[in-house]
């Protein structure tokens, strides 16, 4: 077992669980020990940004979520059991949190505003929408340094069937599903617009002439009694 797994089960990260781990693994081993920027959308209880701040560590780590806001009382009280604990990390001072919607563009805009970029990682582990993905990709897809990755973590939200599992619909009438969008990607010398609500042609454009690659991984969750298979993307941009 890798120390990127041993940690993941330390802090108990659900990346684990959903069979991640080989994955981040053998793309991240060759980055451990440099001074990089990771964003990750979607911090919760902040297991996975502990995860990351003690795995790398040179690393500057920031977390994007909108629950800060949130009048819900859940919410509240998932910032308060974080920022608590956050208080006690060793490595709170390289990490920095940010207060937004990633499906919000001028949240997300402002977001880069205020912290570059600059980024050798990004992990979109947010909502999990269609709508959400594709809005976060064609944002911060060009803050990505040359070289960098970007994850989008669930994408078995991409079938209907998880609607129940998480308490809303994932995909929306119109939608374009990102796997589909994902697969697109692939052929990067045929420079076809692929349409969806959420990205323009020439951000898409722009997307696709920057690929390195992209490969949609599948995985299976296995918890308990209870096996699924789950998949995340990763996404590297040219040098």
């Amino acid at each position: 077992m890798g120390q990127l797994t041993e940690l993941s089960k330390k802090y108990n990260a659900d990346k684990y669980e959903l069979g991640y781990m080989p994955h981040y693994e053998s793309k991240f081993s060759s980055l451990k020990d440099s001074t990089i920027k990771i964003l990750e959308i979607g911090i919760a209880l902040g297991d996975s940004q502990k995860m990351w701040l003690e795995y790398f560590p040179n690393a500057t780590v920031y977390g994007m979520d909108s629950f800060y806001s949130s009048s819900h009382p859940r919410h509240r009280q998932v910032c308060e059991q974080f920022t608590k604990s956050m208080q006690t990390n060793p490595y709170r001072d390289r990490f920095i949190s940010f207060d937004g919607d990633q499906e919000n563009e001028t949240d997300l805009n402002d977001f880069l505003s205020q912290h570059g970029n600059d980024f050798d990682i990004i992990i979109d582990d947010g909502g999990h929408t269609m709508r959400q993905h594709q809005i976060s990709l064609k944002v911060l897809f060009k803050a990505l340094k040359p070289g960098g990755l970007y994850v989008i973590e669930d994408l078995h939200t991409c079938s209907g069937q998880w609607d129940m599992l998480y308490g809303r619909k994932t995909i929306a009438n119109g939608d374009t599903i990102t796997t589909d969008l994902l697969k697109s990607f692939k052929n990067t010398n045929e420079q076809q617009y692929s349409e969806t609500n959420y990205i323009d042609e020439n951000t898409m454009t722009y997307i696709k002439n920057n690929i390195e690659y992209c490969n949609i991984e599948t995985c299976v969750h296995n918890y308990k009694d209870y096996i699924w298979p789950t998949s995340l993307a990763f996404i590297q941009k040219k040098l």
